[in-house]
């Protein structure tokens, strides 16, 4: 990644979007060390990984007995990124 593009609102915009694909390890390599070369230089879009990590692991551990429908990720997934979008369209100094 550039600095031009590191500093560019629509690399962080790509890089949350794709979080969970990232998290899930649903990422070919190249998009992986793309998003992991993002994630180490930019304390934001770090930062909301971390905390997306952790949602991850809570839900995790308190569904070990129950798998949840592949229908239901979706959904929760297009809400995230439906809620992302919204409040990226708010100037938020991200970046």
């Amino acid at each position: 990644m550039s600095d031009t593009q590191h500093a560019g609102h629509s690399d962080c915009s790509e890089v949350l979007h794709h979080i969970y694909e990232y998290l899930d390890g649903e990422m070919s390599p190249e998009d992986v060390r793309r998003v992991a070369s993002h994630l180490s230089e930019c304390r934001p879009c770090l930062a909301e990984h971390d905390l997306d990590a952790a949602v991850k692991q809570v839900v995790r551990r308190s569904c070990v007995e129950q798998a949840a429908p592949e229908s239901l990720r979706m959904q929760v997934v297009q809400r995230i990124t439906t809620v992302r979008m919204t409040s990226q369209d708010r100037p938020s100094g991200r970046g």
